[in-house]
């Protein structure tokens, strides 16, 4: 069974880590490595290539988007990169395989570099080198879709006043079921805290504490989380931010005993979005297959 193309990302990475590959190259080494048959390297997609090399053309696209290998001086060529390098080593010290998930929260460029330029597209796809991006595997352009979307709605969070971004964390908590917008309190002005919303209409269950950080690039640290927790006085907190927590920030958050806290990135901020519908919308096609 010829594995899908975040099945791939992981041995790619290593491959290009020990030798620089072209696609081509890549995509028959890891052939062999994944012990796949003649039967499966000659498989087809709807487009009439193979669907191997497709799904490897993809994971090469996927591991560029997140910066962890890069075009060589030498056309077409691709070597890993120190991203690449400490993607390898995490994913071995945690056990965890670099595929689209590791991806996704551990790259911090990846939804930048998702954004797409018409002429950009017109050009992978009007070109006949077989080293483009331009793949027609159906699950592959939805994901590329899906990237792009998650790109543009973490941009319009970005684009908001503070208020509104305090607003937004505050409207998100409340479908998810943490609280009540009758007893909603936002810009408190108590030291930091930027927002209280009651767990219920009577406020018997008690507050939960909210903490918005409107952040481009800098990533929240343990002073940050440390100041969090000292106006959280042992209550229920979320801390939110539009771009990322250190690891020591993180590791501060998990060693708080009082109370409970959670903690919510870039972007789980736009997956809960989604998933709650806050800001965008569900759609729904249908496709059918005999």
């Amino acid at each position: 069974m010829i594995p899908k193309f975040y099945e791939i990302t992981h041995p790619l990475l290593k491959l290009i880590a020990k030798e620089e590959q072209t696609r081509k190259s890549a995509s028959e080494k890891l052939s062999i490595i994944l012990n796949l048959s003649e039967e499966d390297k000659q498989e087809k997609n709807a487009s009439g290539g193979y669907l191997f090399e497709n799904r490897v053309g993809w994971a090469f696209t996927y591991l560029t988007k997140a910066e962890y290998i890069k075009l060589t001086e030498k056309k077409a060529v691709y070597r890993i990169t120190n991203l690449g390098l400490e993607a390898l080593k995490d994913s071995e010290e945690k056990n965890v395989a670099i595929d689209k998930k590791y991806l996704e929260e551990n790259s911090s460029n990846y939804f930048k570099n998702w954004q797409v330029k018409k002429q950009d597209v017109k050009t992978e796809i009007n070109t006949g080198d077989e080293e483009n991006d331009a793949v027609f595997d159906l699950e592959d352009e939805l994901d590329k879709v899906d990237n792009e979307f998650n790109f543009q709605l973490l941009q319009k969070i970005k684009a908001m006043s503070w208020q509104d971004f305090e607003d937004l964390c505050a409207t998100l908590l409340e479908k998810m079921g943490y609280g009540v917008a009758s007893k909603r309190e936002i810009r408190v002005g108590d030291g930091g805290i930027d927002g209280e919303i009651f767990e219920d209409e009577l406020g018997l269950r008690g507050k939960i504490y909210i903490q918005a950080k409107k952040w481009d690039n800098n990533n929240v640290q343990p002073k940050d989380i440390k100041e969090f927790l000292y106006n959280v006085r042992g209550n229920k907190g979320v801390f939110i931010t539009t771009s990322d927590f250190s690891q020591k920030a993180r590791e501060e958050a998990q060693n708080y005993k009082e109370g409970k806290v959670a903690l919510i990135n870039y972007h789980e901020l736009v997956k809960l979005c989604k998933k709650y519908q806050v800001l965008c919308e569900k759609q729904t096609i249908e496709i059918f297959k005999l």
